[in-house]
């Protein structure tokens, strides 16, 4: 029986709630403007490299009398925000999705205990395991971006003074470390975790906030560094 989990909560464990059908998962669509020129046969095409999100449409039904438990699944549904969604068949991947549909619940169930739910997805499917990788050796590491698109990573380096950390030959330098220092690739923000709050380090950064690309990645730190912890956010399209 397929089921699955959004917001920390399964489906069918805490609801009784089984996916009906699987999902079709559609592809994203790569964000690419076209440009018309007078006298020029076709267009210009202006690649953005980036995609948009996508929907996914979820047939679901209940097993057993669902009137009890509209209410509780219509506060985990709409009140779960945009959060992690795992879907039973498909191991070790999960979406980051918001249920967007309108549907009445309450009506719709007391008449089939049938309904839908959309998800508004991100784009992209990341892996459920996120575990950061520590990297103790700064001459020289390769990491292997199993995904099939440019991972956004959030790299901590640990270490004091300044010091200079390097992706696929480019570099980010800081001048002033203080135990650690964060650069998030995904919010595009660098700081420093002191365990009880975040302190913006985006003024002792210079370079740009580095990706992981699909295949093999090297990677080097010098100066002041001693180690680096990487959390990978792979990513599939």
């Amino acid at each position: 029986m397929l089921s699955f989990t959004f917001g920390g909560k399964d489906s069918f464990q805490d609801f009784g709630i089984y996916v009906a059908s699987r999902p079709h998962i559609p592809s994203p669509e790569r964000r690419v403007a076209y440009i018309d020129v007078p006298g020029m046969d076709s267009r210009l095409r202006r690649d953005k490299g980036t995609y948009g999100d996508i929907t996914l449409s979820v047939e679901c039904s209940f097993l057993g009398d669902p009137v009890p438990k509209i209410s509780a699944v219509k506060g985990w549904l709409l009140g779960a925000g945009e959060a992690d969604l795992t879907f039973s068949h498909i191991p070790g991947r999960k979406y980051r999705a918001q249920v967007v549909n309108s549907i009445d619940f309450e009506i719709v169930l007391k008449i089939t205990s049938h309904f839908v739910i959309l998800f508004n997805c991100q784009p992209f499917q990341y892996a459920t395991d996120n575990t950061p990788i520590s990297v103790a050796d700064g001459s020289g590491y390769v990491l292997s971006n199993p995904g099939t698109v440019k991972a956004l990573p959030v790299i901590k380096a640990i270490g004091s003074g300044a010091g200079a950390l390097t992706v696929n030959g480019s570099a980010v330098s800081f001048s002033d470390i203080d135990e650690n220092v964060i650069l998030n690739s995904e919010i595009q923000e660098t700081y420093q975790d002191t365990g009880t709050e975040l302190i913006s380090k985006n003024s002792t950064k210079t370079g740009d906030y580095p990706v992981l690309l699909p295949g093999e990645n090297a990677i080097s730190f010098s100066g002041g560094i001693t180690s680096l912890e990487i959390t990978p956010n792979w990513r599939w399209l």
